[in-house]
């Protein structure tokens, strides 16, 4: 199931791009205005796109050949509100926060809303959840 959910990330995040016209690019930043709990803050979102490929061998056991597997989707970035400020790093469609200045550390998962322009942000997804939305702003 985490393999289904990660291409339906990667394939949300892509059309994103492609609808902001990044469809050939590997890098962008993307800003978003989140809404945490009735607080505005401000997320910027590096995110980097690699293509994976698997290989493929011959009845010999040699390697005959690669082929694409998917895609695998890096972030970084930033959230800035009046009162905390966190740093991410993440792959696909989960991310490691961590409040800048103190020692709060969580996991967020990511989950695009193409309906409502935007991204969802599940900050403790295996426990105690509580969900954000973020509206994207535009890119660069």
């Amino acid at each position: 199931m985490l393999r289904k959910l990660s291409s339906r990330f990667a394939l949300g995040l892509a059309i994103l791009l492609i609808s902001i016209g990044h469809a050939r690019a590997q890098d962008v930043v993307l800003s978003f205005i989140c809404d945490l709990g009735g607080m505005p803050a401000e997320m910027t979102m590096g995110v980097e796109y690699q293509n994976a490929f698997g290989l493929s061998s011959n009845p010999g056991g040699d390697i005959s050949g690669i082929f694409p597997v998917g895609v695998t989707v890096y972030t970084a970035g930033q959230v800035v509100s009046q009162v905390a400020a966190y740093s991410f790093r993440g792959e696909n469609e989960y991310a490691d926060f961590t409040a800048i200045g103190a020692h709060e550390r969580f996991r967020v998962r990511w989950v695009m809303d193409q309906q409502r322009n935007g991204i969802w942000m599940i900050v403790n997804p295996f426990g105690g959840a509580t969900q954000h939305f973020c509206s994207f702003v535009g890119a660069r």
